[in-house]
């Protein structure tokens, strides 16, 4: 009876013990099912979030979301990834000027060149100072300038070297081309802004007119900012920067403002700040 009693006690433990490891198991099972389906859901919706542009900001709020009122000149937006200062508020636009300069990175992948080329920098560019000729070192360059019946060799943004680098980071910034919906216009050939949310602009270098969605600040827009954006550089060398507007013409060369007031030469080096104008919401 005692050896009996000893079976069924040993049965039962082994019953109990049976039906704790199937439980386990499917528990176990029940959870890694849970874990590859959560994973599903989750790289679903980061393949959502990539690919709709309705999930990226894509306007600036009419008025500042923290103190809720008008934007000032020198007060930083983030905006699509990046720190922005106010360069102007518009009723239905603000302009922007990024809050840092142009990396070495950005600057060499643009020109697809090393940071030692003397033809674009005066010294190595490193990633906090990096400043660069507005055009390229040769006096009768006409990358970047053109020749008058008189002589003179005036400044070209559209030929100009900070020109070609901006233009590259605008069109390879995955932030601002979901913003944009960049499309290619198959009447010009050029890619543009389907929505129209960052604002074609029309500007002149002090030469001729000019319009296109980026470019750098002019001289007017420095001179008002200049005890705010203008010195605001973000850890970067941002000050010296390279404006628009041309100064004079002397002894066959053309004058650039940069953005601190003092006068250079177009074979300078300076920084690079992008310019955006960007509709509000």
């Amino acid at each position: 009876m005692k050896k009996q009693n000893g079976f069924i006690a040993v049965s039962l433990i082994y019953s109990f013990f049976l039906v704790f490891l199937m439980i386990m198991l499917s528990s176990s099972v029940k959870n890694a099912q849970t874990r590859l389906l959560l994973l599903t859901i989750k790289n679903e919706i980061k393949k959502d979030l990539n690919e709709q542009e309705e999930f990226i900001v894509t306007t600036i709020p009419l008025k500042n979301p923290y103190t809720n009122q008008d934007y000032k000149i020198g007060e930083e937006i983030n905006f699509v990834g990046d720190s922005w200062l106010v360069v102007e508020n518009k009723a239905n636009t603000i302009v922007l000027v990024l809050k840092r300069a142009l990396n070495r990175e950005e600057i060499t992948e643009a020109l697809d060149i090393e940071s030692t080329d003397q033809d674009y920098f005066a010294s190595s560019c490193n990633d906090s100072n990096c400043r660069i000729h507005m055009c390229l070192t040769s006096y009768y360059d006409e990358t970047c300038y053109f020749q008058s019946t008189a002589n003179y060799l005036y400044y070209s943004w559209d030929k100009s070297v900070v020109k070609q680098v901006v233009d590259y980071w605008f069109q390879n910034n995955m932030n601002l081309q979901k913003v944009c919906r960049l499309q290619l216009d198959p009447v010009t050939k050029k890619r543009v802004c389907s929505k129209n949310t960052i604002i074609t602009m029309n500007f002149s270098d002090g030469i001729k007119n000019h319009s296109g969605y980026i470019r750098v600040p002019t001289q007017t827009e420095a001179n008002n900012g200049r005890s705010t954006w203008v010195v605001n550089d973000g850890g970067y060398d941002a000050a010296n920067a390279w404006t628009l507007t041309y100064q004079n013409l002397t002894g066959g060369k053309s004058f650039l403002y940069d953005t601190l007031g003092n006068i250079r030469q177009n074979e300078n080096v300076m920084t690079i700040r992008p310019v955006i104008e960007v509709r509000k919401s």
